[in-house]
């Protein structure tokens, strides 16, 4: 709750801020969305399979981002909603012959309040940096021999990105991004077999992100 209420505190002063600089900035207000390349350094823990090809077919996957940031001078305040899923599937044989499927689809959701600057290079380029701290969470619906499985966690997470942008026009451009997200999720809540137990972990499962991605920005 205290994680809520500080981004609803944080996005009401940026709202003041906004509004203060849109008397003096027609351009104060930037939306970016990116999509691109997510990938898991420290590898995913809890799958269905253990083995290291596909552990590592899923340590990779799709990520995107939506940023809303308002400008003022250089100074870059706003918030940053960044996702990424990955999924697998693979077959078990039983003793009777029979083949049992079973799969991970993986998602995880991040929410933070930014800081950071915009710095202009030239009369088209722009170099954005921003970061924040915020809250991941984490889910896996996978199918264990047949069966539905549901993994639940969240975690505090911070994040760092940087953008080269080029400003077709006044109000749109594109964007480049490489970021990072790290977290670390100690306990989770699996439902399996209509049952949920809480799973804690002696050491963490790392949920730490690089993402590639590129996309698009407005400006108002």
């Amino acid at each position: 709750m205290k994680k809520f209420l500080f981004v609803l505190i944080f996005s009401g002063t940026v709202g003041v801020t906004y509004a203060q600089e849109m008397s003096t900035n027609s351009n104060a207000f930037m939306m970016f969305f990116h999509a691109g390349l997510g990938i898991l350094p420290d590898k995913t823990s809890g799958l269905t399979n253990s083995s290291t090809d596909y552990i590592n077919k899923l340590s990779s996957g799709v990520e995107w981002n939506l940023q809303a940031l308002f400008r003022s001078k250089k100074l870059i305040t706003g918030l940053l909603y960044s996702g990424y899923t990955a999924n697998g599937k693979w077959e078990h044989s039983l003793a009777n012959g029979k083949l049992e499927l079973c799969s991970d689809k993986i998602l995880t959701t991040y929410i933070a309040p930014q800081l950071g600057m915009n710095i202009p290079v030239g009369e088209y380029f722009d170099i954005a940096f921003n970061a924040g701290i915020g809250s991941m969470w984490y889910s896996n619906n996978s199918l264990v021999y047949g069966k539905e499985r549901k993994v639940r966690g969240s975690a505090a997470a911070a994040n760092l990105g940087v953008k080269a942008v080029y400003n077709i026009t006044q109000d749109f451009g594109i964007s480049f991004e490489v970021g990072t997200i790290q977290a670390n999720l100690y306990k989770t809540h699996i439902t399996y077999h209509g049952e949920t137990i809480k799973v804690n972990y002696p050491e963490a499962l790392h949920l730490n992100q690089f993402t590639f991605s590129i996309g698009l920005k407005y400006s108002l």
